[in-house]
């Protein structure tokens, strides 16, 4: 018999040399499950161009899709995002057109929106949140990502918000709505967007509402010239201080520091 024949590291020596093929399958195949089941679940190198390529659990999560903005389709108004997938295969993906957008909750009704996205969206970046369908639209909240000039900053809008606020659009939120839901946060938002719309008559809200006694028109500028006073004298005032404390300091520590200091030698003239 071995010396090490029984002990712990023979027998698992043993146990390793062995041949376990049926293990080794099993080991193989669930691997290749959990990849073939992320894969069906990530979608990697899929390029949606009608809402029902959309997965559902796509839809159910709210799955966050990155693409770019490329223009409107009309009668209805729709919104043309060209969708990027995560891994871009240029001869499939360009040839599949860019999906129509449905805002949720918003109604396009002036065409200054389209206006408006020519000049401020064309060729940006979005990020579309799916909700639902409405036949080949995909019905969706749109994310505007705007680069800022001179800085590597980003500025971030709601399309369908902005819209509204701008009186291009008004507001169509189905009801009920369940609570908790992503429907819920951007309802609030959207019929806040409409009231602000209404209150300075911008857009459609021009013609449709009666027009803002003169009155009220002054009283609002002077509001807003009286807090943007407000505004610079509040940051003259922290400038200000800044450099009072700043200046106190410095003095501070100069005669703090002013008895350990060597006097300077005299020069006497010869």
């Amino acid at each position: 018999m071995p010396e090490n024949e029984g002990g712990v590291f023979y027998n698992l020596q043993t146990l390793l040399n062995q041949d376990y093929r049926g293990v080794n399958i099993a080991v193989y195949a669930l691997a290749t499950a959990s990849l073939a089941f992320s894969i069906h679940k990530i979608r990697p190198v899929s390029k949606f161009s009608k809402a029902s390529k959309v997965p559902d659990h796509f839809i159910k999560n709210h799955e966050p899709l990155k693409g770019v903005y490329t223009g409107v389709q009309h009668s209805p108004v729709r919104l043309l995002i060209n969708h990027k997938a995560p891994i871009y295969l240029p001869l499939w993906h360009s040839s599949k057109p860019p999906i129509p957008v449905k805002l949720w909750g918003v109604d396009i009704v002036s065409g200054n929106a389209v206006n408006w996205l020519e000049c401020v969206a064309k060729g940006q970046k979005v990020t579309i949140k799916p909700i639902g369908r409405d036949k080949e639209d995909l019905v969706s909240t749109v994310l505007l990502h705007l680069p800022q000039a001179g800085t590597k900053s980003m500025e971030t809008l709601d399309i369908g918000q902005k819209l509204v606020e701008l009186g291009f659009a008004q507001a169509s939120v189905p009801q009920p709505i369940t609570k908790k839901t992503l429907e819920s946060q951007l309802a609030p938002a959207i019929i806040s967007a409409e009231s602000c719309a209404k209150k300075y008559r911008n857009g459609v809200w021009s013609d449709k509402l009666p027009k803002i006694p003169f009155y009220v028109t002054y009283w609002r500028k002077g509001s807003q010239m009286t807090v943007n006073a407000l505004i610079i004298t509040a940051n003259k005032f922290v400038q200000f201080l800044t450099f009072a404390l700043k200046s106190i300091l410095i003095g501070t520590k100069n005669l703090a520091l002013r008895p350990f200091r060597s006097p300077s030698k005299s020069i006497q003239a010869s």
